[in-house]
């Protein structure tokens, strides 16, 4: 059961990933889906098919029907809590030999982690979602140590001191990994993604690359390294892992599209984000360059920060995502020098496949929704199967 603040997500699909490529049948839960809820259920990164997700979904429905009218009238059963069901029947059925789930918001009361899990990986805690998990770290850290169930033998963490008090209370004794046990070093950017050495509490280095251009991408890959040697033990085959992860790619975060021209796709809707991902294409060499920006970010997140990040390095296009639920800024393209507003990703794209001299790299960043306009209209078999 994988949980934190952020980066749990491909802190999973690292995990599972590992974990397939010494020879077992993986089942991967995450969320949230950006175009299909299949995504959420994987077999050995593949998703479910349409008919077996149906057939799960009507063998749940008695007890589902049942709960439901044992519960108070103003609660309900949430549709995390059913596909996290759904996935462990499925699992069940498919007779998996490990199952990594990603749990929602929090840990402590969310129904993915009430599936029985044998151990946990935590992130780094932020401060978020304080109406449901409390206004201070410490509150969101408890909420995230309480993935930490009776039944859980072990926890992967970050060596962050709030989480560490929060977790080594919950664990009361039980086996806590740092991930301070193993050091990143020598960060780099390139073209295929971004390559680190990480030196192990033997003192061996071992250099790993992932498809991805950010720095966050290292510290996840190491935890996900550290639970799975704990769950392999002398099993666990450093050769294989490595060459694994050279291959796990997430959907939209830091995501490099084989387009023409090259797309560096990310959900960035901060400028602490936007930021990150400038710095990741300075070093892989796509900036300074000739590029264009597109910015999806919608009127409640910090549109303008993200698009002050990236004006300079390429003129800004902003563009809506298709949800009809964002609202959108009122005329962004007044806040921007030189910038342009369209209405949507596509729209955007052809007028850069139209421009000439093309540029080399678009840096399109954007809200989860824009992310998976992106995804929908250039490139949807990307999204269901991950091999």
């Amino acid at each position: 059961m994988v949980t934190g603040s952020k980066g749990k997500g491909s802190t999973a699909l690292y995990l599972a990933t590992i974990l397939e490529a010494h020879g077992f049948r993986v089942g991967y839960f995450s969320s949230p889906h950006l175009l299909d809820h299949r995504e959420r259920i994987r077999l050995n990164r593949r998703a479910i098919p349409a008919p077996a997700l149906l057939d799960v979904l009507r063998r749940l429905a008695p007890a589902l029907a049942a709960l439901q009218r044992r519960m108070p009238a103003d609660q309900y059963i949430g549709p995390v809590g059913i596909l996290a069901a759904a996935a462990a029947l499925w699992f069940a059925d498919q007779a998996v030999d490990v199952a990594v789930f990603e749990t929602g918001r929090g840990a402590r009361f969310d129904d993915v982690a009430r599936v029985r899990h044998e151990g946990a990986v935590l992130g780094p805690v932020l401060h978020e979602h304080r109406a449901e998990l409390g206004p201070t770290l410490a509150d969101v850290a408890w909420h995230k140590a309480g993935v930490v169930r009776p039944e859980t033998a072990w926890a992967v963490a970050a060596a962050q001191p709030v989480l560490l008090r929060a977790l080594r209370r919950q664990a009361a004794g039980r086996p806590v990994l740092t991930d301070a046990r193993w050091r990143v070093a020598s960060l780099t950017y390139g073209a295929d993604g971004i390559r680190f050495v990480l030196t192990d509490e033997g003192g061996e280095g071992h250099h790993a690359r992932l498809p991805v251009l950010a720095p966050w991408g290292a510290d996840n890959a190491r935890r996900a390294l550290l639970a799975a040697r704990r769950w392999l033990g002398p099993s666990f085959d450093w050769a294989a892992a490595l060459a694994a992860l050279r291959h796990a790619r997430l959907p939209g975060r830091a995501e490099l599209l084989p387009t023409e021209p090259r797309i560096l796709l990310d959900g960035a809707v901060r400028r602490e984000s936007a930021a990150l991902l400038v710095e990741a294409a300075r070093g892989a060499g796509l900036l300074p360059g000739r590029a264009v920006a597109v910015v999806g970010v919608p009127a409640d997140k910090d549109w303008e920060g993200v698009a002050g990040i990236v004006a300079p390095w390429a003129p800004v296009l902003f563009a809506r995502a298709a949800n009809p639920r964002l609202a959108w800024p009122p005329h962004p393209e007044r806040a921007v020098p030189g910038s342009r507003a369209v209405d949507s990703f596509a729209a955007a794209w052809d007028l850069i496949r139209a421009s000439r001299p093309l540029p080399d790299v678009v840096l399109v960043l954007g809200t989860q929704s824009f992310v998976a306009d992106v995804l929908a209209h250039l490139a949807p078999e990307r999204v269901l199967d991950l091999t």
